[in-house]
């Protein structure tokens, strides 16, 4: 009897892991890397990873962490330099004061939502989200023993969770929803976040934003939610609009009753967020027009998506207002997105994710591209795209 079937008899995987859905977006990017050690040639267009190397500053900063033998345990809710600076970073783009002892500092936004999840989740207790929407909220929900609902959004409402969709049974103890969004990189419409807001608290339940690509906006106006109300949390990073994703850092912003039951949580789940990473951060919000000129390219890189991937056929009813993802409707090619992206990557040698990612409501027939990848790869997918789907018509 082989080792691999002896363990199988000997481990009791809990409940909690065999409810977790994969990941499928990573697994379609370990699919297509070793299709790369092979030697063939793959455009990126799954994952949600910026295209471009962490800042020249932030690097420099690291060094000089590393240099200056900033390699030990940390406050359990970052150092008080980054988290002063966050601060800054309210003031200064948003006009907001928000208190650095509000700022937890985490080991990235997924860190985050653990730690917040964990402080505000139970049996007993209901979490809402979006369908679609991003799938690890869930996921990490699961590990609480909590209720998930799924509340289902459409491009007739700008893929927006509404007021009305909140109203039980079961009452929300909390709502999480993207600004802008992953999948459909949609920002919210003035005055419905507060609308979301007002009809939670007035049952007792709790709002969190994930603004992680806040950073990333382009044509429509932003404002944090943090504006709101001192009893939204609000989550963000470093990964996206600062090219920091293996960084692993990010950070929430909390109303000051929830600081110190997350501080316990912090100190056990993780000790501290990662040192070096931290202090390189210092230097994130110091080049502003080195995340502008990003920024702008992303918008380049979506102007040039958008109406070619419409005339290739795909339905995409919503322009993109932030992230660097499109969400775009497959119906007319008559298949599955599972199939339909593993055709694509197996026969176009292009790497899309499949709508099952992000949910159940309408997932087999949504597909999401990212446009993070340098704009020359994207045409070369565009173009392996068309002749794929030609290919498959004249069959």
């Amino acid at each position: 009897m082989s080792g691999d079937t002896d363990e199988a008899h000997i481990m009791n995987i809990s409940r909690r892991a065999s409810e977790i859905s994969p990941f499928y977006v990573m697994e379609l990017l370990e699919k297509a890397r070793l299709m790369e050690a092979d030697g063939h040639s793959v455009i990126h267009m799954e994952v949600g990873e910026p295209g471009f190397e962490t800042p020249g500053a932030i690097k420099q900063e690291a060094l000089r962490a590393l240099n200056d033998g900033k390699t030990f345990y940390t406050h359990s809710l970052g150092i008080p330099e980054l988290r002063e600076a966050v601060s800054r970073h309210y003031r200064d783009r948003f006009r907001l004061d928000v208190s650095p002892a509000r700022v937890i500092i985490t080991n990235g936004s997924s860190g985050a939502f653990i730690l917040l999840f964990a402080a505000l989740l139970e049996r007993g207790r209901t979490l809402a989200i979006a369908d679609p929407g991003y799938p690890c909220y869930r996921n990490i929900a699961l590990l609480t023993d909590c209720t998930v609902r799924r509340l289902p959004v459409s491009p007739d409402s700008n893929y927006e969770v509404l007021p009305d969709q909140l109203r039980g049974p079961p009452a929300i103890d909390a709502l999480v929803v993207a600004n802008p969004s992953n999948p459909t990189g949609t920002i919210y419409r003035a005055g419905a976040l507060q609308a979301l807001h007002e009809q939670l608290s007035a049952r007792g339940g709790v709002l969190v934003v994930d603004e992680i690509y806040s950073g990333l906006v382009y044509d429509a106006p932003f404002a944090s939610s943090i504006s709101i109300s001192e009893d939204i949390v609000v989550v963000s990073g470093f990964s996206k609009a600062f090219a920091m994703t293996g960084w692993r850092l990010g950070w929430m912003v909390v109303p000051p009753g929830l600081v110190r039951p997350i501080q316990k949580l912090a100190q056990n789940l993780f000790i501290a967020p990662p040192s070096i990473s931290q202090y390189a951060a210092l230097a994130a919000f110091d080049d502003a027009d080195g995340l502008a000129r990003m920024c702008g390219l992303y918008r380049e890189r979506r102007d040039f998506l958008v109406p070619r991937l419409r005339g290739l056929g795909f339905d995409v009813p919503v322009k993109p207002d932030g992230a660097f993802y499109i969400y775009a409707g497959i119906e007319r090619f008559g298949m599955d997105s599972m199939l339909f992206v593993e055709r694509a990557l197996a026969e176009a040698r292009v790497a899309i994710t499949p709508g099952y990612d992000f949910g159940s409501f309408r997932a087999a027939s949504h597909v999401r591209f990212s446009y993070a990848d340098r704009l020359e790869n994207l045409v070369e997918g565009c173009d392996r795209l068309e002749r794929w789907l030609q290919g498959r018509e004249g069959s």
